[in-house]
């Protein structure tokens, strides 16, 4: 996908400007990534949530050759909505399965493949029942996948109500406004590539605004430990 594609703006000399929003995103989106996380960013429409985590992920794929599937929903999808949705992202070949059983092994076979990340866009769509699917797929041990849900406060409302699925976030991101009077800032490199081996989530609670404190981790280290729930920052207010 082509910057244009999703800047939304096809006009002469056009460039996105780097806000604090954005440098925050690729901070947070490399960290996800580099873990096999999820993260939620949220924010009230317009504020350029989209445009940001399209932009972090773009550099992603040219710098680190991460494989990043898109996927979007513009009504209240089941489970297996879902299912049909990630079925048609990943272009596997035949025929959807017709039971339920068949098609999650089809679905954990495919994500065991080889390391992905999804960007679920407009999240204030999915329910519970959604969201419980993404965490069902992203729990699989063989798994994996980065999942960065991007959504209006209905999407962070809804994940902030079920413990189960709250507790797997790795970074909450909520996007304000840019100040009128803030210019462009200096883009920062994105850090080293990880190996493809998943690291390990230890448990660590970030205070807001001070991402950099937090250690880089290795590529010796597994996901598997903080499976069991740990995030690694507080929801931020609505």
């Amino acid at each position: 996908m082509t910057a244009p594609t999703y800047q939304y703006v096809d006009l002469p000399d056009a460039s996105i400007v780097t806000t604090k929003a954005l440098l925050t995103a690729r901070e947070n989106i490399a960290d996800t990534v580099a873990a096999r996380a999820m993260m939620c960013i949220h924010g009230n429409a317009g504020f350029g949530k989209t445009l940001a985590v399209n932009t972090c992920l773009h550099e992603l794929e040219e710098t680190w050759g991460e494989e990043v599937c898109r996927v979007t929903f513009r009504a209240r999808p089941t489970a297996r909505a879902v299912r049909y949705e990630l079925f048609e992202t990943l272009r596997l070949p035949g025929e959807p399965p017709r039971h339920p059983s068949e098609f999650d092994r089809l679905l954990k076979t495919a994500l065991s493949e080889r390391p992905r990340t999804f960007l679920v866009d407009e999240a204030q769509w999915l329910n519970g029942e959604a969201f419980e699917y993404f965490r069902y797929l992203w729990d699989e041990r063989a798994t994996q996948i980065a999942i960065v849900f991007v959504g209006g406060a209905g999407a962070h409302t809804v994940l902030r109500r079920e413990p189960m699925l709250s507790s797997r976030i790795f970074i909450w991101q909520q996007v304000h406004p840019p100040h009128p009077g803030r210019g462009p800032r200096r883009r920062p490199a994105l850090p080293p590539r990880l190996g493809r081996r998943r690291p390990r989530r230890p448990h660590l609670r970030r205070r807001a605004g001070r991402a950099r404190q937090l250690p880089r981790l290795g590529p010796a280290h597994r996901a598997h430990a903080y499976r069991a729930g740990a995030h690694r920052s507080p929801a931020p207010g609505p």
